[in-house]
């Protein structure tokens, strides 16, 4: 994919996201086959916005799925700093096309991960982590739910905003496979558990870190999601949303 092609489709998305719509691809526009051809995209995609890395959302963390973006290796889309609301947020529908709400267990990196031969271990990665964080994704994506992989990896992954709750920092011996408890106006929605990515979600900042290069660094400050405790939930109507994730805190925030 040539630097020419990488930036028109970013140019593309970036405005779809900005505006809340699905992006209109010309009929001659070149797109991503590979994870790196996306990556391209996506360092594109943060070039035009002027935002900062806040974090990455990691998702193909089982062989099976990675094929689907054209590689091999787990993959990632940046956390872009103007879609990141710190609990007890705001959000507004009108800004997505087709939200749908995740709740997450996420981890800040209290060091950088630079890419590297050897493998990191896991208790590398908890060395590194400085907290772990309650926290919602509402995914959502610029390009249909059918499009290729590559194309949907380009597009940030298909994260619409990130709302991170209170970091615990005290946070090894917690409890990260327990139950995960969602509300959506006063009514129970949803029941999962951390158990769902990969028996411990602290495995995903592993694969993360072992598939690099990604589009950046992953850095010191930054926060990595690690996919959703429970059943994605559709977003449609405004309310409170709250999520009992145990001994790790609570997420709530406003819907309107």
């Amino acid at each position: 994919m040539s630097p020419e092609d990488a930036a028109r489709l970013a140019g593309l998305l970036h405005a779809a996201r900005q505006e809340g719509r699905l992006v209109d691809l010309p009929a001659d526009a070149r797109l991503p086959a590979t994870p790196e051809e996306a990556y391209q995209v996506q360092a594109e995609i943060v070039r035009l916005s002027g935002e900062d890395i806040r974090g990455w959302k990691v998702t193909a963390l089982k062989e099976e799925d990675r094929a689907a973006y054209g590689g091999t290796r787990p993959v990632a889309g940046p956390l872009l700093s103007g879609w990141v609301f710190p609990a007890p947020a705001e959000v507004q529908l009108s800004r997505f096309v087709a939200p749908l709400l995740e709740c997450e267990f996420a981890f800040l990196l209290g060091r950088d991960l630079p890419p590297r031969e050897t493998p990191y271990t896991l208790e590398e990665i908890a060395d590194a982590v400085a907290a772990l964080i309650p926290a919602f994704e509402i995914a959502d994506g610029r390009v249909r739910p059918d499009a290729p992989g590559a194309l949907r990896l380009a597009d940030s992954m298909g994260n619409g905003a990130f709302i991170p709750g209170s970091p615990v920092t005290d946070w090894r011996a917690l409890d990260r496979a327990g139950p995960v408890t969602l509300h959506i106006g006063g009514i129970e929605i949803e029941t999962g558990s951390g158990a769902r990515i990969l028996g411990d979600p602290l495995k995903a900042v592993q694969h993360l870190a072992n598939a690099q290069p990604l589009c950046a660094p992953l850095l010191a400050g930054q926060t990595v999601t690690t996919g959703t405790a429970t059943m994605p939930v559709r977003l449609e109507r405004a309310g409170r949303v709250e999520a009992d994730f145990g001994a790790v805190g609570r997420g709530e925030m406003g819907v309107r």
